[in-house]
């Protein structure tokens, strides 16, 4: 195979990987959250089973490029600039922890899911701290590590199911 069919692949590999986790983000957008009223801007994080799969698949350098393009084009797509604030604060927080603890032996992908999802909360709730100049904002996150256990048992699991099938898929990238 050449150099240039195992780019094409692998670029379209990431390319798939952004749209699907696009896709994720914008029909997360139109579940409702019953928990909005307790904890507002809790989400289930879906577009973070792409993260979290890319990760497992592709490493830390693709993850990172794939991160990268979705919080810019969700941004574009559904939210003003301050979503791109958030979304670089959390995703890449998150993206750093998930990685560093994939390198600890004992944690499953269950558990470096919860990781991340703790720290997405953080990363969000120190650019909120930044832009409100606030410290106290921080007393929002015992509340938040409530979704963030929910939430990333949940991408956990499905990314558990969904990363040895991309794996088969991309073998020969």
């Amino acid at each position: 195979m050449s150099k240039e069919s195992i780019d094409t692949k692998k670029i379209t590999f990431l390319s798939l990987m952004v749209g699907y986790s696009l896709i994720l983000y914008i029909i997360e957008g139109f579940i409702p959250n019953p928990m909005i009223a307790v904890f507002p801007g809790a989400k289930l994080g879906l577009s973070n089973i792409i993260t979290l799969v890319a990760l497992m698949t592709f490493g830390f350098k693709d993850t990172f490029i794939i991160l990268t393009v979705r919080i810019i084009l969700s941004t574009i797509f559904t939210g003003p600039i301050s979503y791109l604030m958030f979304s670089i604060g959390g995703g890449y927080l998150s993206l750093i922890l998930m990685y560093l603890f994939n390198k600890i032996k004992g944690f499953s992908i269950i558990g470096i899911s919860i990781i991340g999802a703790i720290g997405h909360n953080i990363g969000q709730l120190i650019v909120a701290s930044i832009i409100v100049k606030n410290i106290a904002m921080t007393t929002y996150l015992p509340f938040m590590l409530i979704t963030s256990l929910v939430t990333g048992i949940f991408v956990g699991i499905v990314s558990k199911f969904t990363t040895p099938y991309v794996k088969s898929r991309t073998k020969n990238r």
